[in-house]
C-alpha cells in the first residue's frame, strides 16, 4: 500500500459511519435549520464527514479507503427485511394519494431509464451505463446500485459500473434530501397542514413511552456493542470479552 494511503480496517468503518451518524443527530437538534428544511441525519454527518475527508486530502495528499465487507452483509440483512412491516391494510389506508405516488413512481423508472440510455448514447456508453445511471441507482439506491453493478461491469462491457453507479446514488440521495425538504416545507405552509392532535393519537403504553425502540436508540446499541467487541476501543482485549 503506498504510503499516501490511510485503509480503515472493515470493523473500524461500521463504528465510524455510526459515529457520523451521531454527529449528524447531533447538528440536527441543535440547527433549526436542518429541522425545519428535514434534512435527514446521515446526510448531515455524511456531508462533514466527506467534507473534513476532501480538506485532508487537499492539504495532505492522504487517499482514506475504507473496506466494506460488512457493508454486503447489511445489505443482505436490508433487502431480507426491509418489507417485513408491510401490510396490504396499508395500502387501502392510503387510498388515492398513495395510489397516484405508485403510478408517478413506475413512470419515473421509465423515465429514468430513457434518459440514460439516451445520455450513454450520446458519450459512447453502452445502454445498461444508462441504467446503471438510471432507476438501478436513483430509485434502487446505493444498495441495489452494489447488488447489480458487477453483473453489469462483468457481462455488459462497462467496468466502471460500481463507481458510476455509486456516485448516481450518492447524488441523488443528496439532491432529493436536500431538495425534498424545503418543497415538503412549502407544501405543508402553503396547505396549513398540522400535525395530529396528540389527542387523537392512540395512547401508548407506560413501558413503551419510557423505552421506546428507533432509529436513535438502535445505532446507539449497536455503537456500544462495537465499543465492547473493539479492543482498540475499549482497551484491553481481556476487558471486551467481559463486556456484557
Amino acid at each position: 500500500m503506498a504510503d499516501n494511503t490511510l485503509v480503515s480496517p472493515d470493523f473500524l468503518t461500521l463504528t465510524l459511519g455510526i459515529v457520523v451518524y451521531f454527529v449528524g443527530v447531533i447538528l440536527n437538534r441543535r440547527i433549526a435549520f436542518l429541522r425545519n428544511y428535514n434534512i435527514p441525519e446521515p446526510v448531515t454527518g455524511g456531508f462533514l464527514a466527506a467534507g473534513a475527508i476532501g480538506i485532508l486530502h487537499g492539504l495532505t495528499g492522504l487517499q482514506v479507503i475504507f473496506e466494506m465487507a460488512t457493508r454486503d452483509k447489511l445489505l443482505v440483512i436490508f433487502f431480507a427485511t426491509v418489507g417485513v412491516n408491510a401490510r396490504l391494510s396499508d395500502l387501502r389506508t392510503g387510498g388515492r394519494t398513495l395510489f397516484v405516488l405508485a403510478v408517478l413512481t413506475a413512470v419515473f423508472v421509465f423515465v429514468q431509464n430513457i434518459v440514460g440510455m439516451a445520455g450513454a448514447g450520446l458519450f459512447g456508453l453502452p445502454s445498461s451505463a444508462g441504467l446503471i445511471m438510471g432507476s438501478i441507482s436513483l430509485v434502487g439506491g446505493h444498495g441495489t446500485t452494489i447488488a447489480w453493478a458487477p453483473t453489469i461491469a462483468n457481462e455488459h462491457g462497462f467496468p466502471t459500473a460500481v463507481e458510476v453507479g455509486i456516485a448516481a446514488a450518492t447524488m441523488g440521495l443528496i439532491l432529493a434530501s436536500v431538495l425534498g425538504g424545503p418543497v415538503a416545507k412549502f407544501l405543508i405552509a402553503r396547505g396549513k397542514l398540522n400535525a395530529v392532535p396528540q389527542s387523537s393519537v392512540v395512547e401508548e403504553s407506560a413501558e413503551s413511552v419510557a423505552a421506546p425502540i428507533d432509529t436513535a436508540n438502535f445505532m446507539q446499541a449497536l455503537l456500544l456493542v462495537q465499543y465492547r467487541r473493539d479492543p482498540r476501543l475499549s482497551g484491553s482485549r481481556d476487558d471486551a470479552s467481559h463486556g456484557h
